[in-house]
C-alpha cells in the first residue's frame, strides 16, 4: 500500500478535498512565480532597450501592471496553499490516527502483547506523521513543479520549437537524476541503519555478558567488532552525503545548460534570433522550472520516508479499511450470558518436557484455584488462557467455541480480564487509574470497587507515582484488582492476587471480589499455602509443580 493510497483512503471528503486543492494551489503559486520572473526580466531588459533607443512612445504601464499583478498572485496564492495544505495534514493524520487506533483493538492479545516495547506506538505517532506529511511536504510541491514544467515547455513551444524540445530533455534529464540519486541515497541510509542497529545488539549483548568477556580476554575483540560495524555506518552514512551532493552540483549544472540553450537558440541564426528581451524573458522562465528542480531531492526523500512508513502500517491498515470502508469483519462471540463458558482442552500445564495436559469446561460462576510453587508454570497458564501465549495445540482454548487466540484484543477485553503479578499502574491518581475501566463510572462506583478489595481507607485523590510506587505493594495488587471488577468480566484471571497480603486482607479481597462478581467465573493462581486462604468452595483446584509429572485432582 502506497503512502498516497494509504492516506487517501484513511481521510474524509473533506481532507481529500483539501489535498487535491492544496496541489492546485501550488501549481499556480510556482505558475505565477515563475511569470514573474519571466515577465520581469523581459520588462527590465525593454526598458534598456527602449531607453538606449530613445523610444518615447513605449509604454511601460501594462509591463509593471503584470509584474505587480504576478507578484501579489504568488504571495496570496502561496499563503493560501499553506492553510489549505496543513489543514489538509491536519485532517489527514487525524483520520488516518483514528482509523489505525481503531485497528489495534483487532489485533489478537498475543500481538498487542509482544508491541509493548513501543513498536506500537511509533505506528501511530511518528509513521502516522510521516505518511501525513505528504499532503503538505509531498504533493503540493510536486503539483508546482509539474504544472510549471509543463507550462514552461508549452511556452517554449509557441516561440521557439527547437528550445522546447531541448528543454524537455534537459528536465526530463534532471528528473531521472534525482530519482537516481534518492534511490541511491536510501540504500545506503539503509545500510546505515542497519549497521548502527547491529552495533547497538552487541553492545548490548556485551554489557550483559562482560563479565565472561573479562574472563576470556576478548573484549578488546568485542570493542574492534562494534567500532568497525559503526565504522561502516558512518561510511553508508557518508556515501549517501555524497551521492545527495553529487546529485545537487548536476542539478545546478543542468539549470546553467538549460538557460544558456535557450539565449544560444534565440539569439543565433537567422531563424532563431529574437529581440533580445524575448530571449532574456525565456531563460529567466526556464529558470524558474529549474529552481523548482532543484528541491525535487528533498520532495522524494520525504515521500521515500512516507512510502517506508506507509509499509509498516500496511498491517494494520488492511484490517480495517479499504476505501474508508472494513475489508473483513473480526470474529465475534455470541452475547454475554452461559454461552461464553471457557473450554479447555488438553492444555499443557507445568514446566519440563513431561508436562501434564489439562482439559476442563470453566463455566460461569465457578472457580478454579491453582496452585504450586514460584516456577511451576501458573503465570504461563493464566497467560495462555488469556490468548497471550499462543497454546502448543491450535483451539485448544475455546471462549464459546471459538479459539482464544484468533480472537481480536476489543473482543477478549469484553469477556476476558487477566490481572497479571505486576500489573502496569499509570502516574496519576487512582480514580484516574479505576477510570481507565470505567470511563463513565462516578466517584460513588469506584469506591464500591475499592470497598470489593478492601482498599476503601484509600481515598480516590491519592497519586499512585511512577508505576505505582507511592503505594505499597498490597495496595498496588488490590488497586489493579479493583480496576478489572469495574470491568465486569465474563472470566476473570487473577495471578497471585493475595502476594503481599496479610491473611484476614486475603480473606476479605477474594470474598469481595466473589460477592460483586456473583456470575463471573473465576480462575485464581495462588503460591503454596495461600489457597487455604480462599473464603468460598471452588469448583476446579489444579496443583502444579516444576520439572514434573502432576497427576490433576479436581474438586467439586
Amino acid at each position: 500500500m502506497t503512502a498516497f493510497k494509504l492516506l487517501w483512503n484513511a481521510a474524509d471528503r473533506r481532507a481529500r478535498r483539501d489535498l487535491l486543492f492544496a496541489a492546485v494551489l501550488a501549481g499556480a503559486a510556482e505558475l505565477c512565480a515563475a511569470g514573474l520572473l519571466g515577465v520581469s526580466g523581459w520588462f527590465l531588459t525593454s526598458c534598456a532597450v527602449v531607453t538606449a533607443q530613445a523610444n518615447t512612445t513605449w509604454s511601460w504601464m501594462y509591463p509593471s501592471a503584470a509584474v505587480r499583478a504576478l507578484a501579489l498572485s504568488r504571495t496570496g496564492l502561496r499563503y493560501w496553499e499553506r492553510l489549505v495544505s496543513h489543514r489538509a495534514l491536519l485532517g489527514a493524520t487525524v483520520s488516518l490516527r483514528s482509523r489505525l487506533v481503531r485497528s489495534t483493538t483487532t489485533v489478537p492479545a498475543r500481538e498487542l502483547r509482544n508491541r509493548r516495547d513501543g513498536t506500537l506506538m511509533a505506528r501511530l505517532t511518528s509513521d502516522a506523521a510521516a505518511v501525513g506529511g505528504i499532503s503538505a511536504q509531498v504533493v503540493p510541491p510536486l503539483a508546482g513543479i509539474g504544472v510549471t514544467a509543463t507550462a514552461v515547455v508549452a511556452l517554449l513551444l509557441v516561440a521557439n520549437p527547437l528550445a522546447s524540445a531541448a528543454e524537455l530533455v534537459l528536465l526530463a534529464t534532471s528528473a531521472a537524476t534525482a530519482v537516481v540519486a534518492d534511490r541511491r541515497t536510501r540504500e545506503h541510509r539503509k545500510a546505515a541503519a542497519a549497521a548502527r542497529t547491529a552495533a547497538g545488539t552487541a553492545l548490548l549483548s556485551a554489557r550483559s555478558a562482560l563479565p565472561e568477556l573479562r574472563c576470556l580476554a576478548a573484549v578488546d575483540v568485542v570493542r574492534d567488532q562494534v567500532a568497525e560495524t559503526v565504522g561502516r555506518a558512518r561510511q553508508a552514512e557518508a556515501a549517501a552525503a555524497e551521492v545527495t551532493r553529487r546529485a545537487r552540483l548536476l542539478l545546478r549544472l543542468l539549470a546553467a545548460v538549460g538557460q544558456a540553450t535557450v539565449l544560444l537558440l534565440a539569439l543565433s541564426g537567422p531563424v532563431f534570433t529574437q529581440p533580445a528581451a524575448d530571449a532574456i524573458g525565456q531563460a529567466l522562465l526556464v529558470a524558474a522550472a529549474y529552481e523548482l528542480m532543484e528541491t525535487l531531492p528533498q520532495v522524494l526523500r520525504d515521500n521515500g520516508l512516507a512510502a517506508d512508513a506507509a509499509l509498516r502500517l500496511a498491517d494494520l491498515a488492511n484490517r480495517t479499511f479499504s476505501r474508508g470502508r472494513p475489508t473483513a469483519s473480526p470474529p465475534t462471540l455470541p452475547p454475554a450470558g452461559p454461552t461464553r463458558a471457557l473450554e479447555i482442552r488438553q492444555v499443557p500445564v507445568g514446566v519440563g518436557d513431561d508436562r501434564a495436559q489439562w482439559s476442563a469446561m470453566i463455566e460461569p460462576a465457578s472457580v478454579v484455584v491453582v496452585t504450586g510453587p514460584n516456577g511451576s508454570g501458573k503465570s504461563t497458564l493464566l497467560q495462555t488462557l488469556a490468548g497471550r501465549i499462543i497454546p502448543d495445540a491450535p483451539g485448544s482454548v475455546l471462549v464459546a467455541g471459538v479459539p482464544v487466540e484468533s480472537l481480536p484484543a476489543d473482543v477478549i477485553a469484553d469477556t476476558l480480564t487477566l490481572v497479571e503479578a505486576e500489573d502496569w499502574i499509570a502516574d496519576a491518581t487512582v480514580a484516574e487509574n479505576l477510570r481507565q475501566a470505567a470511563p463513565g463510572a462516578d466517584d460513588n462506583t469506584l469506591r464500591a470497587a475499592l470497598a470489593a478489595v478492601a482498599l476503601e481507607q484509600l481515598p480516590l485523590h491519592t497519586p499512585t507515582g511512577p508505576q505505582g510506587g507511592a503505594l505499597s505493594q498490597g495496595q498496588r495488587r488490590r488497586l489493579v484488582i479493583a480496576r478489572a471488577v469495574l470491568r465486569a468480566p465474563a472470566v476473570m484471571l487473577l495471578d497471585e492476587p493475595t502476594t503481599g497480603l496479610d491473611d484476614r486482607t486475603a480473606v476479605r479481597m477474594l470474598m469481595g471480589v466473589r460477592l460483586v462478581l456473583p456470575d463471573s467465573a473465576l480462575v485464581i493462581a495462588l503460591p503454596d499455602r495461600h489457597h487455604e486462604l480462599i473464603p468460598f468452595s471452588t469448583t476446579h483446584t489444579l496443583r502444579l509443580q516444576p520439572c514434573a509429572r502432576q497427576p490433576l485432582s479436581t474438586q467439586g
